[in-house]
């Protein structure tokens, strides 16, 4: 049973308490995944997001370039891995748009306790209690930004690196 406390720790639930955190905790369904189990696929659809619990997951995406002989070569490369020492989330996308596209593979590393918010639960949550939209959505968009930022200095840190690599 999720605890409020527990879940106050978590920066997509920063400045919520109480009540507030107690109807939050109501649409979430906890969800048991084994070791080495896939939780969300790269280009499927998604309605859901996830809060890890306890575990571990890799983050993960399928690169492919094609040669020049018109064959494609393919490698799962990890992008990163969360912990539930740092009260991590995934998924949060599918908040924002009906049948979000996953934008990459998550993978247990280990068995992971996760609890889940449907997109459909969350909706009308917010839409009784304007607050905890407001308060989430806020997090949400410094999480996001957070992660942008970082993707942006690797994408500099990887072209410039490979213009290196080219130039010589």
């Amino acid at each position: 049973m999720l605890e409020i406390e527990f879940l106050q720790k978590f920066p997509i639930f920063a400045g919520l308490a109480g009540e507030k955190l107690n109807k939050l905790k109501s649409i979430m369904r906890e969800i048991e995944y084994p070791a080495g189990s896939v939780i969300i696929h790269d280009g499927d659809r998604g309605e859901e997001m996830f809060i890890l619990l306890d575990g571990e997951v890799e983050i993960s995406k399928l690169m492919t370039i094609k040669m020049e002989n018109d064959e494609a070569s393919s490698k799962d490369k990890s992008l990163i891995r969360l912990s539930s020492k740092f009260f991590a989330c995934f998924g949060e996308m599918a908040l924002f748009e009906e049948k979000s596209e996953r934008s990459a593979t998550v993978t247990a590393v280990n068995k992971c306790q996760l609890a889940i918010i449907s997109r459909l639960d969350f909706s009308k949550l917010v839409e009784s209690d304007y607050e905890i939209g407001t308060i989430v959505f806020r997090n949400l968009a410094r999480i996001v930004s957070e992660r942008l930022k970082r993707a942006n200095k690797d994408i500099l840190k990887l072209t410039t690196a490979f213009v290196l690599a080219v130039e010589k």
